[in-house]
């Protein structure tokens, strides 16, 4: 054999070396195909891209691997046709991998055919080109996303020019800074947009020629708008290139700065309206946030002092009734009259603190304090309310870690509204945890509960002034938004931080709170005393609702069972319920001839309510109703007619007005 001659090899060497070349190779599917189409021999290469083993694939038809779509069309019996005539078929498309995945494949199937010319079977090379296809799609997208990027831009002329320094492209941006539409500028030289004794003395092309040489030219300078006029414009010429160096062209951006050469000293105008728009639009929106916070507050303090309200000067009016027999109700009116005559003055001392807060008139009765006797006094005011909701109070208090010098009243309240805030926010059955302890040069005192959690974009804004996550009427739980906001203030000024952590909705949260172990000593002391006023009139003679359906649902167990008594001393016959749910099932079984609801209940609130009842009525038969809510402003009351309530009476309600307007509704 000679060394300068193309060298054969027949035989079981040669065969052994080519098998042995193709299953090397592992970036190829090189595979062969019987007549029929059928896999009879498999390479790693093809194991490796379509993830078939040798014995899972010979003997199935190639067709395997294409797409549903292509097999049911005849698509890989037509590429074998097309091979059998011409020799060979070529394509990139989609394949299927064992795995059900996509990828896209440059494939290439070779007839195969012994020396008589028979098909003996065909010859199937896949290259697996996913990875260039995704690059060529991004590009495909990055080149669309620039060019509608180019004519989006409405605060700069970004057009193209010719070698020769026409015009051939015109933005968005160009058609507004200079006034020209596309169909009149393009074509157009770009000296049309200069003074004409910059044209006359050949500036344009200066700047063209320096742009080429350079690759970039960059000036301010006067330009002409279409309607004649001037502007000051910053512009940058940059030289566009082909891969050989061969110049293309010119991109040209035009800047509008006419409002900066008016404003003298001005160094960069744009960032500086920018600025002043951002600053005016979080203005307006801090205007708007506190606006609706003004509003949100003010309707949430109505609530919150015209319901325990309601619930006293109704049992005092009851308890004045002259046809009250005996004094059974007399413990029973007592114990409720005082139970919602503290929740009014806690809502005062609230307002009262952070007033004082706000004008810095709080000062601290500063003495050496042991903080385990303030905690557990803590714990005592607080326990009646762990166990009327069945949630266990446990601390662990290191004696030995726990002087500091402060306020004890006001450390006392500290740990109590956080306390009362973890056991409002945990369900029965939930556990409430306090430890202190000392963690380095600081005392710590951390309250941790089992309840309902904080969501992660609720906690920066946990300790802002009324702050509340749920402030409309379906809300469940009641307040002003002021414990937390107040808690950091008498932390901060004993020296000290708060932070809260939770790691989100239903999984609890923990209030630590940090003093130092030594505080500065202030000499004046705070006081708060808040005496309310209590009044009442003698009750008029009122008209009889004898035998009246009523059904009354509220949520509020003292506001409810006022409310049913008033009407039952009247001859009545009352309902009373605690959730709207369940006053929708009682109207499925029943027919009462009033409805007095509430509006700020948990879950389904009375708008709703209202709205469910007037949308199930049969045609021609609606029921009254009357919205007895502490939400007392003219907007509540427009709310609720337009959600189908005839009557809207305010909390604390006059015992004769309600009867009154109960009787209206009822034609008594």
């Amino acid at each position: 054999m000679e060394a300068s001659g193309d060298i054969h090899e027949t035989g079981p060497q040669s065969e052994q070396r080519f098998r042995l070349l193709v299953d090397s190779i592992t970036d190829y599917a090189i595979v062969v195909l019987d007549p029929a189409g059928h896999v009879a021999t498999w390479n790693p290469g093809a194991q490796r891209i379509e993830g078939y083993a040798p014995e899972e694939i010979i003997g199935r038809h190639f067709s395997t691997s294409y797409p549903e779509e292509a097999v049911a069309s005849g698509h890989p019996e037509e590429a074998l046709r097309i091979a059998t005539e011409r020799g060979r078929f070529e394509e990139e498309g989609w394949r299927i991998r064992k795995d059900g995945s996509r990828f896209w494949a440059s494939v290439v199937i070779t007839a195969l055919r012994d020396s008589s010319g028979i098909l003996i079977g065909f010859g199937k090379i896949t290259r697996d080109l996913s990875q260039l296809r995704e690059h060529e799609e991004s590009l495909k997208l990055s080149e669309e996303r620039f060019r509608l990027l180019v004519e989006g831009v409405t605060d700069y002329a970004l057009f193209m020019l010719d070698a020769n320094g026409r015009v051939v492209t015109w933005n968005a941006g160009a058609e507004r800074i200079k006034g020209y539409g596309a169909d009149e500028i393009i074509g157009q030289p770009f000296s049309t947009f200069y003074p004409k004794d910059a044209v006359e003395s050949g500036w344009p092309e200066h700047e063209l020629k320096i742009a080429t040489g350079q690759g970039r030219y960059q000036e301010e300078g006067w330009r002409i708008r279409k309607d004649g006029s001037r502007f000051w414009a910053h512009v940058t010429i940059t030289a566009l290139r082909d891969a050989s160096g061969h110049l293309r062209g010119f991109a040209k951006l035009t800047r509008d700065l006419s409002e900066r050469k008016r404003v003298q000293g001005l160094e960069e105008y744009g960032a500086l309206r920018d600025e002043m728009l951002e600053a005016e639009r979080n203005a307006r929106i801090e205007a708007q946030r506190t606006a609706r916070m003004k509003d949100e507050f003010l309707a949430t303090l109505s609530h919150e002092l015209r319901t325990p309200l309601n619930a006293i000067l109704g049992w005092t009016h009851i308890l004045r009734l002259p046809n009250r027999s005996g004094h059974d109700d007399l413990p029973r009116a007592l114990a409720i009259i005082e139970r919602n005559a503290r929740a009014q003055v806690k809502l005062i001392d609230d307002l009262l603190d952070l007033s004082r807060v706000l004008a810095g008139q709080l000062r601290l009765d500063v003495q050496r304090v042991a903080l385990v006797d303030v905690i557990r006094g803590a714990i005592e005011s607080a326990q009646p309310a762990a166990d009327a909701k069945g949630v266990r109070v446990e601390n662990i208090l290191d004696a030995r870690r726990g002087i500091v010098s402060g306020d004890a009243a006001r450390l006392q309240q500290i740990v109590w509204n956080l306390l009362s805030n973890a056991i409002k926010f945990t369900p029965k059955g939930g556990r409430v945890q306090v430890i202190l302890e000392r963690v380095d040069s600081h005392i710590e005192i951390s309250v941790s509960d089992t309840g309902i959690g904080i969501p992660a974009e609720f906690l920066p804004q946990l300790f802002a002034r009324f702050s509340q996550r749920d402030s409309t009427p379906a809300r469940s739980h009641g307040g002003l938004g002021l414990g937390l906001a107040i808690t950091k203030q008498l932390v901060e000024l004993h020296g000290g931080s708060i932070r809260a952590t939770s790691p989100g909705e239903g999984q609890g949260a923990t209030f630590i709170v940090h003093l130092p172990l030594v505080l500065v000593e202030e000499d004046t002391d705070a006081r708060s005393d808040a005496v309310p006023d209590d009044a009442g009139d003698e009750a008029p003679a009122l008209p009889e609702l004898q035998g009246a359906r009523v059904l009354v649902v509220d949520d509020e167990v003292d506001a409810r069972e006022l409310v049913r008594r008033v009407l039952a001393s009247r001859g009545a016959h009352v309902t009373a319920v605690g959730s709207a749910e369940d006053a929708l099932a009682i109207l499925q079984t029943s027919t009462p001839e009033l409805l007095v609801s509430d509006i700020g209940m948990p879950g389904v609130d009375g708008y709703q309510l209202m709205r469910t009842i007037r949308a199930k009525e049969p045609q021609g038969r609606r029921l009254p109703a009357l919205a007895l809510t502490a939400f007392a402003r003219a907007d509540d009351r427009k709310r609720a007619m337009l959600a189908g309530y005839q009557a809207h009476l305010a909390k604390p309600l006059d015992v004769a007005e309600f009867v009154l307007v109960v009787a209206s509704l009822l034609n008594r």
